[in-house]
């Protein structure tokens, strides 16, 4: 078996960071928190493409390149092809009653 050392370069942080943020985007999926879920996956998920990039392992680089394409659709077709605005309208006139 080969060890290799750990890496702790700029790779290591972003990993990191994108893996926390992903378990945060599974909580707030667990939680029903839409549209919550989709900005926590798309930040993971692009973090992990730029890890995938630095360390030039193409099975990654799709996998992710398709995951995070994948949110920002999400994201735009909840923002222009929905009625978001008024649900948090709706949402603010229940609360002042």
């Amino acid at each position: 078996m080969v060890y290799s050392p750990i890496s702790t370069g700029l790779d290591w942080y972003i990993k990191w960071f994108a893996s926390i943020v992903l378990i945060f985007g599974a909580l707030t999926t667990a939680m029903n928190l839409y549209p919550y879920n989709m900005y926590f996956q798309f930040v993971g998920i692009s973090s992990w493409l730029v890890v995938s990039i630095m360390w030039k392992d193409w099975s990654l680089i799709v996998v992710n390149g398709v995951g995070s394409t994948i949110m920002f659709i999400g994201i735009i077709h909840y923002h222009f092809y929905t009625n978001w605005y008024l649900k948090i309208y709706e949402t603010y006139i229940e609360v002042m009653l």
